[in-house]
């Protein structure tokens, strides 16, 4: 059976519809909810919806960070329209916006276990970039006196300190507060400094996120710069920040590096999952 797929800009009357097929995509549920009418009049991005015959059937919202990229993520489809040509119909929809918007790289996340999305993803073009692990730990008495807040005129040591880096090297991407993945740079860093996000230890730095929201609160590490030992130094001490700040979790979302991997296990992180970041260059 044939149909027509329409993608358009969402409507705020396409709310009750588009969350009804929203409200299991996890075990917990769905963030859509929580971001529908932020997404819904924010500048910096555009929500667009699928509709077959009226009915809203398909989601997803095109972020625009920085001068080149743009941040594909909420991709939803409607249960009895999947593999059906929606969400192949709403991804180009996307990119399109995205190259109105000058828009040079589109990328996004998908879980490893989601086999059924990366082979979607490989047949509209995008390509594998990087894989990010999910850590778990609880708080801990640990070192924290081995590192400490980073100051501006610690700058130029963490840019070289990230420069050199096998995290670096295994990719240039991370996540930001709203697990949007961008390249790392000098002006990024600067302002991760300048919002208290930063560790310094000897020969290496993390970033370090506070979360304090209804359904989760904890420390989460975003990036560990440094040798195994460093590193492991930087896990341990975010699990004692996390004690003694009085936070219950302490999660990392970091690079697949084997070094890093080493660390965070003697750590007493457990490896808990993880998310593999698409690219695709829009020509």
């Amino acid at each position: 059976m044939t149909f027509q797929i329409d993608v358009r800009p969402a409507r705020a009357e396409d709310k009750e519809a588009v969350l009804a097929f929203c409200q299991n995509t996890f075990t917990w549920g769905d963030y859509i909810p929580g971001v529908w009418e932020k997404w819904l009049s924010d500048p910096g991005g555009q929500m667009l919806v699928a509709v077959v015959d009226h009915q809203p059937v398909g989601l997803v919202h095109v972020m625009f960070l920085g001068d080149d990229d743009a941040w594909m993520e909420g991709m939803r489809v409607h249960p009895d329209f999947r593999r059906r040509g929606v969400g192949t119909a709403v991804d180009a929809a996307a990119q399109s916006v995205a190259r109105q918007r000058g828009r040079r790289v589109a990328r996004l996340a998908t879980r490893v276990d989601n086999v059924a999305a990366q082979k979607t993803l490989a047949g509209q073009g995008y390509s594998r970039v990087a894989l990010f692990n999910e850590w778990e730990a609880e708080p801990a008495h640990h070192m924290l006196a081995a590192t400490r807040v980073a100051t501006l005129d610690d700058q130029p040591g963490l840019i070289e300190a990230w420069r050199t880096s096998g995290a670096r090297a295994a990719s240039p991407l991370l996540p930001d507060r709203y697990w949007h993945w961008q390249t790392q740079t000098p002006a990024r860093l600067l302002g991760q400094i300048k919002a208290g996000e930063v560790r310094s230890a000897d020969g290496g730095f993390a970033l370090l996120l506070a979360f304090d929201e209804n359904d989760w609160s904890g420390l989460s590490v975003h990036a560990i710069v440094g040798d195994e030992e460093t590193a492991y130094v930087l896990a341990a001490a975010a699990r004692g920040e996390a004690e003694y700040r009085g936070y219950p979790h302490v999660e990392a979302q970091l690079v697949d590096h084997p070094q890093l991997n080493a660390a965070l296990e003697r750590a007493g992180y457990r490896h808990t999952g993880g998310m593999y970041i698409y690219e695709l260059i829009l020509k």
